[in-house]
């Protein structure tokens, strides 16, 4: 009888402590994006994988060049809800479509999934318009009998008002082949972007726009509005801040450029020369430390007297008592 009572005892115990039999597993799902455009190659792509277009707990896949947009998830068993955009993107004029039509995904313990998704031809607003949101494409133009395009790169660089950091978007076109870059402009990147993946060839500034800015507060200036990869098509843009017209402009990829500087003032015209403030030399910082030096000792000195008179007078108070005690 004890034994019996001691196997309903045991029993349960056991079955407490088991880990559970039929625990949720794990499946992996690779996400990725082909096909990326050279404007969208500084740009990020967030794909979305949620029970439903309204779970709180949605997982999020961000895709870019850090990652050669690519990226494998672990996700729990369930169905999930995909959905990609490119960022600062609202107004979705990079639509955005999984190859194989995935909207759902069942994801199944130990189950190897795949995502994979490219862009979706034009716009919204280009199919129901037929022109582009931020700009004109020009006629293109007839290029050279020998012309054969190559990888090249073009670039902009911003003049703007001094802590001016928003994200701005230049779009800039191939006249012969009529592609259009996008460069993303960032303060991060002193206000200068490269697109290393670009046609050779002539190119044109068509415009440049602040992300988010319906109020059009930013207006742009193009000093070259065309420009050959053969002779470097570096674009220089001056911004202007309607609200604050009159705030000082600064050149962060210049200004903050040691070497530039330095050939800014070596060509400066004679006639600024009196006027301008002498930088000091290294060299001239040196009395000044030494100055410091002696002042810091003398100083030292004085923070000893106190324990120099506080002996002098114990040694004295001491002889003193001796020469008055009592004689033997």
């Amino acid at each position: 009888m004890k034994r019996v009572l001691a196997i309903l005892l045991f029993v349960p115990f056991v079955m407490a402590m088991a880990p559970p039999c039929h625990a949720a597993g794990n499946g992996e799902v690779a996400v990725s994006l082909v096909d990326v455009p050279a404007e969208l190659q500084e740009r990020s792509v967030l794909v979305t994988l949620g029970s439903d277009p309204n779970d709180t707990d949605t997982v999020l896949v961000v895709l870019n060049g850090l990652n050669q947009h690519s990226q494998t998830v672990t996700l729990s068993e369930g169905i999930y809800y995909c959905n990609a955009a490119v960022q600062y993107d609202a107004l979705n004029d990079w639509p955005l479509r999984e190859i194989d039509g995935t909207t759902f995904l069942q994801v199944e313990a130990g189950g190897q999934y795949e995502l994979q998704y490219e862009f979706a031809g034009e716009s919204w607003f280009t199919e129901v318009t037929g022109q582009t949101r931020y700009y004109t494409p020009l006629p293109l133009h007839q290029p050279p009998a020998d012309y054969q395009p190559t990888t090249a790169q073009v670039s902009a660089y911003l003049t703007a008002p001094v802590g001016f950091s928003q994200h701005c978007i230049v779009y800039l076109q191939n006249l012969y082949s009529g592609a259009v870059y996008a460069l993303d402009v960032y303060e991060s990147n002193q206000l200068a972007a490269v697109c290393t993946e670009a046609d050779s060839g002539l190119y044109a500034f068509l415009s440049a726009r602040v992300a988010g800015d319906a109020a059009e507060r930013y207006q742009f200036e193009c000093e070259q509005k065309k420009l050959n990869t053969d002779d470097g098509a570096s674009f220089h843009l001056t911004v202007t801040d309607t609200k604050n017209p009159d705030a000082d402009l600064s050149t962060p990829s210049h200004d903050e450029n040691t070497t530039v500087q330095r050939a800014a003032a070596y060509n400066a015209p004679a006639a600024a020369a009196p006027s301008a403030t002498p930088t000091p030399e290294s060299t001239s910082s040196q009395p000044v430390q030494q100055s410091k030096k002696s002042v810091n000792s003398f100083w030292n000195v004085l923070d000893f007297l106190p324990i120099v008179f506080i002996g002098a007078g114990l040694f004295w108070f001491r002889q003193k008592n001796r020469r008055g005690g009592p004689k033997g």
